[in-house]
């Protein structure tokens, strides 16, 4: 709730192949815009950097040039394959950014020509000091299954060094708040995504959600998507849809990919974020659901 001394202003821009909104509260409306245009400024340059169709990307760079001599990227770009990295280590495989090839044989990104060894993972990318990336054998990486949750961060970055102290930035799912208030956040119904399917209360978190309402297609007759299983390159049909919430969205983001593939499996990596989890069947009934046992601030609560 505003006080009556506080303004909320919300804007909205095209970014990330989705529509992203920042709202900020506080006093001071040149401050507030400031904050917003800074916001939207960061997500427009993690898009810069991480975007698969940008030929002049980091993560273009990366396919053409880390085998076999490595590539010097941004410290984002470096920062996000290092936690995509491990997040490939500790759930063995689950989530990988090697799986591009699938998503460019589905029709899901453009095709580039890249060479790249049918049986590479995360194991064959080392990112070493100085920002440098290197891949042990060709392979194409897309980090759409965990760029937009980093942008989102970076986003809240951006709004609190502007003095912004209450708000929130949602890219189309993958959102964070921040301030002293909660916030109640609505999810849609996995099959019908025009309904509201239940309701995550939110305060100084971050939660993603994943499903394939809108994405899933038919190749050679039968559905696929862009959610893969890392280990096997087996693409997610169910129409059920998993959120996460944890501290960052860029974890939250990776993570809700892990649940889809390991279901109960996930409570482990789970844990180790301090993550809660939700998975909604097709039904819109939750089949599954995990709290964190840390003592996490802003802990999620599901209505």
């Amino acid at each position: 709730m505003r006080s009556p001394s506080n303004i909320e202003i919300r804007r909205c821009q095209p970014l990330l192949g989705t529509f992203v909104e920042i709202t900020a509260q506080g006093r001071d409306e040149r401050l507030l815009t400031r904050g917003i245009e800074a916001g939207f400024g960061a997500i427009a340059k993690v898009n810069r950097l991480m975007s698969f169709h940008g030929r002049l990307s980091d993560v273009s760079r990366m396919n053409r040039d880390a085998f076999p001599r490595g590539v010097i990227v941004h410290p984002w770009t470096w920062q996000v394959m290092k936690a995509a990295k491990r997040l490939a280590e500790e759930s063995r495989g689950a989530f990988d950014i090697t799986v591009a090839p699938w998503l460019t044989k589905w029709d899901y990104l453009p095709r580039r020509g890249y060479q790249f060894s049918p049986t590479a993972t995360s194991r064959d990318i080392f990112v070493r000091r100085g920002y440098e990336v290197f891949f042990r054998r060709g392979l194409t990486v897309d980090l759409g299954g965990i760029a937009k949750g980093f942008a989102v961060d970076r986003a809240v970055d951006a709004l609190k060094e502007n003095g912004i102290e209450c708000g929130i930035v949602n890219a189309g799912g993958d959102m964070r708040t921040f301030g002293p208030a909660s916030q109640l956040i609505h999810l849609r119904h996995p099959t019908d995504p025009t309904r509201l399917a239940g309701a995550v209360r939110l305060r100084e978190r971050a939660m993603a959600t994943s499903g394939i309402y809108f994405e899933r297609r038919k190749h050679h007759g039968r559905y696929v998507s862009p959610l893969l299983d890392g280990r096997s390159g087996q693409a997610a049909r169910e129409l059920i849809s998993v959120s996460v919430a944890a501290a960052e969205c860029t974890t939250a983001d990776a993570l809700t990919k892990v649940v889809f593939a390991l279901r109960e499996e996930a409570a482990g990596v789970l844990a180790c974020y301090g993550a809660d989890a939700l998975l909604l069947q097709r039904d819109g009934a939750p089949s599954w659901m995990f709290h964190s046992s840390c003592d996490t601030p802003g802990r999620t609560r599901f209505d």
